[in-house]
């Protein structure tokens, strides 16, 4: 699975990386409702835009393990629990500026 971002820069290990800021922006784009907060199903779009097959049962599973306050959406203060997840699922590098 790949997020498609450019310009792509390949480190030693094989993975992608990608800047923080790069992240954001390419997660934004499946905020269907434009609240800057990613609920299971956005999440599950973004990663099956991936190519990658995603349940509705494992984006809420994905969801709950990386949404501290319980409100059913990762925002701001959660996203570095989401980069963990997005690191391992997707091969990615995420730098932080």
């Amino acid at each position: 699975m790949a997020i498609k971002i450019s310009p792509r820069v390949v480190s030693s290990d094989g993975k992608v990386e990608v800047s923080m800021e790069e992240f954001k922006k390419w997660l934004k784009k499946f905020d269907d409702n434009r609240d800057g907060k990613i609920n299971a199903e956005e999440l599950r779009e973004a990663i099956r835009a991936t190519g990658g097959r995603f349940s509705k049962l494992k984006a809420n599973r994905v969801l709950k393990s990386v949404d501290s306050n319980s409100d059913g959406f990762v925002d701001e203060r959660e996203m570095n629990k989401l980069v963990v997840f997005a690191q391992k699922q997707f091969g990615l590098r995420i730098v932080f500026d």
